[in-house]
């Protein structure tokens, strides 16, 4: 019989992760007990079991935001402190990469071992489900689950690292695999979907908060596809299927926005605009560190993560921008267990970091769990805004934007001024967009949510908005960007461990 507790990844770190749902909810807590069977399941309660690993390392890779996004600070939504630990975010944001360097810090290595480790527990209940003896309905959709889950990892490191390796059984890698091609990982991943989506329930059927349904599979589909239109692959018939996909998402007529004030709330956190969303608990204390990464440290955070002067300078003004940034800086002290706030701020330029800070992330903050800041929000993955983003680039990329592509953009625009969402507003209002508009939107609408790098790659527009970039920044450029800073260097530790050749020497895209 098999058993669950311990595995090796590529890396050589061996984790034990052995996690519950309940019937309702998300149960992260751990299992002190250490193992259970993945060779009986045949019960709701037998299957939860086995997959609440899989999104616990999901989970885990969003918890920890500044090493989530590290490989991301080449874009302009994201800078970092010229001083401190800071320095492999330093190394993205100045481009100091791109020949197989800078490849051992231990940062780097993390979402890449939880990335890993998802794929690795999809893969061990994928595996499990083929012997189960519950109704056949039940097995199909925790399969589709699983699913889900190892082609969001896979989605995450192909887009990260390039071309990985395809390991689809619940056996521990060897070192012996050899990386695929893009294309390849991009079918992978695409598999997966497709029979998550035949297989999961609608949002309103799911029996847990957490969960993944249709939409949450359709979603990603809809993000791979426009991916795979763009670099490296650049398949352009892929747009209509992206296309296809979210508008599907929309028609469900389930979704909707929040104002832009209220999304960002503890309790509003799994609300409508919730497509698909990590889950953390008060009750367990599983806690979110987002709010002290995004804060400077006279704000009660860590400056790891705020945005470039231009990007800030851009944005347009109005409601989701004040909601977004804080442009005065509240200046607040840690000890005793608690931030306290002074009562003082500081107009950005004269902050301690000379930036804007991001304040969406810390609406939800709590200031009584320690020196500092954290929360116990749920992170979205995917929430309904950026689905109607997507349909409307994908529509206009594929065959021209059409009512329907131009109501869903100004969906978006509308909120963003503090408008309802689904009513005209000539004021607000486009009657023609391009696909550039749209992803310049996207990066407003998104920014600091690990999405605007991604997308500036697939667009090739990396070089142009380095281009704009403010001279005065601190963190100084080594190099203007080119294609070989697309894609971070693989953790030396796998390197050294395993037969995965670095890149760029080991990229191959089709």
């Amino acid at each position: 019989m098999k058993k669950m507790n311990k595995y090796k990844m590529m890396t050589g770190l061996v984790f034990t992760l052995t996690f519950f749902l309940s019937s309702c909810v998300l149960d992260l807590e751990e299992d002190t007990s250490g193992v259970f069977s993945i060779g009986s399941l045949n019960t709701q309660s037998d299957i939860d079991a086995a997959l609440a690993p899989a999104y616990r390392s999901m989970m885990e890779a969003y918890r920890e935001s500044h090493r989530q996004r590290c490989i991301t600070y080449g874009a302009d939504d994201l800078t970092t402190w010229w001083g401190g630990n800071k320095e492999i975010f330093r190394i993205f944001d100045r481009f100091d990469y791109g020949n197989g360097e800078s490849s051992s810090h231990p940062w780097l290595q993390y979402t890449w071992d939880q990335y890993w480790g998802t794929i690795y527990f999809a893969n061990t209940v994928i595996d499990g489900l083929k012997s189960s003896t519950a109704d056949e309905n039940l097995v199909l959709a925790a399969e589709g689950e699983a699913r889900f889950l190892r082609a969001l990892a896979y989605f995450h490191l192909v887009r990260s690292w390039g071309n990985m390796p395809i390991i689809v059984d619940g056996v521990a890698p060897t070192g012996d695999e050899v990386r695929a091609t893009v294309l390849e990982n991009y079918q992978l991943i695409e598999q997966d979907l497709l029979f998550a989506e035949a297989n999961l329930p609608a949002p309103q059927n799911v029996t847990a908060v957490g969960k993944v349904s249709l939409a949450g599979a359709k979603t990603l589909l809809a993000d791979l596809y426009l991916t795979w239109g763009g670099w490296p692959v650049k398949d352009a018939s892929k747009y209509a299927m992206a296309a296809q996909k979210s508008k599907d998402v929309i028609d469900m007529n389930y979704y909707s926005l929040l104002p832009f004030d209220e999304l960002w709330k503890q309790e509003n956190q799994n609300s409508l605009e919730s497509i698909f969303a990590v889950q953390f608990s008060e009750a367990e204390d599983i806690r979110y560190i987002g709010p002290q990464n995004f804060h400077f440290h006279s704000a009660g955070g860590w400056s790891d993560a705020y945005p470039e002067r231009q990007f800030f300078i851009d944005f347009p003004e109005g409601f989701r921008k004040d909601i977004t940034f804080y442009s005065e800086i509240p200046q607040r002290v840690g000890g005793g267990g608690q931030v306290t706030e002074t009562g003082e701020t500081k107009p950005w330029p004269e902050s301690q970091r000379n930036h804007p800070m991001y304040r969406k992330f810390n609406i939800a903050e709590r200031k009584d769990l320690g020196n500092k800041l954290f929360s116990f929000r749920a992170v979205e993955v995917y929430r309904y805004a950026e689905v109607l983003l997507l349909y409307a680039e994908a529509q206009t990329r594929a065959s021209g934007a059409n009512a329907q592509a131009i109501e869903a953009f100004n969906q978006v625009k509308r909120r963003s001024m503090g408008l309802p969402y689904n009513v005209p507003d000539g004021s607000v209002d486009v009657a023609t967009m391009t696909a550039d508009e749209i992803v310049a939107e996207k990066g407003w609408e998104l920014a600091g949510e690990y999405k605007r790098w991604f997308d500036l790659v697939r667009t090739e527009k990396v070089q142009e908005v380095t281009l704009r970039r403010d001279p005065t920044e601190e963190i100084a450029l080594v190099r203007q960007p080119t294609e070989a800073n697309y894609i971070a260097p693989i953790p030396q530790e796998t390197i050294n461990t395993s037969k995965i050749k670095q890149n760029p020497e080991g990229f191959k895209i089709q």
